[in-house]
């Protein structure tokens, strides 16, 4: 699941990874990718996506997200 903003210019993916972690993708224009863990093991990527579909508009893409998923008491962490 994945979303672009209006202008292209950003991507934020919801995936779950090979050992059933959900993730979120950032990517800025191309060349400013991150990955994020979600850190609550009862999160859907049903959930997550909601979120990013709403955020990838704002001006400021991550805080939103991390603000949104916050709210709902779900925290991110940067995979490494």
């Amino acid at each position: 699941m994945f979303a672009y903003s209006d202008d292209g210019q950003h991507f934020l993916g919801c995936r779950v990874n090979t050992f059933g972690k959900v993730q979120v993708v950032y990517d800025c224009a191309g060349t400013k990718r991150k990955v994020y863990d979600v850190e609550a093991s009862n999160v859907t990527s049903t959930i997550v996506f909601d979120t990013i579909k709403d955020a990838v508009n704002q001006r400021r893409v991550m805080p939103a997200v991390f603000t949104a998923l916050s709210l709902q008491n779900i925290h991110l962490q940067e995979s490494l």
